[in-house]
């Protein structure tokens, strides 16, 4: 194989010698493989193969990491591709090579990670509860909480990954359900995670969260119940902004050890986009989802329950 500088719509070709014909990879390269640019490069290579003898060049993608949707992305339009840990796969005149598995340390350097910080999080949340909102900087910032600086950064990201819509002023989500997958891949909410048990029943005890605590939300199963109910619950998890042995006493909760049967997430401050259901406070549906499809055993099951039943039918 020789390899060439490009001539301009492409970074550099190599020729390789397949028997006695040769196969010209015209290859294109970026630090970053942005799902917006890559209309741009697909369009350039494939113009390119087909001024330069279409049965003889292969276009080529070539990026340092490609997320699982950049390579769909490079099936669907006819791009082979390589990653620098040795990934990629190559289709010329019917022979097909793919090498996988390699790890990449580039993965976590670059992609869509640092949406998720406790700040920008809240940036999201707002998008995917009102996804169709045509949402002003101003007003989507004063939703989250956000600076108008941190607004724009996660515009940034999420308009390079095709989510949104950016017309004249105002944001707008397109593929709310990407975004929602993508959260829940990368989920890692800071809180304090405090684990008792009761012997109570969980309507019961319930209740009892609803009568004694000023500030609380409910989440995973108990939240979803009231949402969409899916199943019979044992477990009664929610959200508080502080925790002591006074609250812990008041609802008669003891240490869980092994047997616990409450979860009580701490937030360390406000507890945001409550929605009260049947006079009882839950976190926002988004919220209960993320919680609830980080749960072994029924929890993904109850996730995608409220996903179809009452996420997407809000989204419309």
């Amino acid at each position: 194989m020789i390899a060439t500088q490009g001539s301009g719509t492409w970074d550099f070709e190599a020729r390789l010698a397949i028997g006695s014909s040769a196969k010209r990879l015209l290859c294109e390269a970026k630090s970053r493989a942005w799902p917006n640019e890559l209309h741009a490069v697909a369009h350039r290579l494939q113009a390119a193969v087909r001024q330069n003898l279409p049965d003889r060049c292969v276009p080529v993608f070539i990026a340092p990491y490609l997320s699982p949707q950049a390579i769909e992305f490079c099936s669907e339009h006819g791009l082979s591709w390589a990653d620098l840990a040795g990934n990629g796969e190559l289709q010329i005149d019917g022979a097909y090579v793919k090498v996988t598995g390699k790890r990449n340390s580039f993965k976590t350097r670059k992609g869509t990670a640092s949406l998720y910080s406790p700040k920008s999080a809240q940036i999201i949340h707002a998008l995917l509860l009102q996804p169709k909102r045509n949402w002003k900087t101003d007003d989507l910032a004063q939703a989250s909480g956000a600076s108008l600086g941190q607004v724009s950064g996660v515009k940034r990201i999420l308009q390079a990954n095709n989510w949104i819509e950016a017309g004249y002023g105002a944001t707008s989500l397109t593929a709310p359900r990407k975004l929602l997958d993508d959260w829940s891949l990368h989920y890692a909410p800071g809180r304090k995670t405090v684990r008792l048990f009761t012997l109570d029943s969980p309507a019961r005890l319930e209740a009892r969260v609803a009568e004694t605590l000023s500030e609380y939300a409910f989440t995973e199963f108990s939240a979803a119940e009231r949402y969409a109910p899916f199943t019979r619950h044992q477990r009664v998890a929610f959200y508080v902004p502080t925790w002591s042995q006074t609250d812990a006493a008041a609802l008669n909760l003891k240490g869980g050890d092994g047997a616990a049967n409450v979860t009580v997430y701490v937030t360390g401050g406000a507890i945001d986009f409550v929605e009260e259901v049947n006079g009882t406070r839950c976190v926002s549906p988004i919220l209960t989802y993320l919680d609830l499809n980080h749960l072994s055993g029924r929890g993904q099951d109850a996730a995608d329950h409220l996903l179809e039943t009452v996420i997407q039918s809000r989204w419309g």
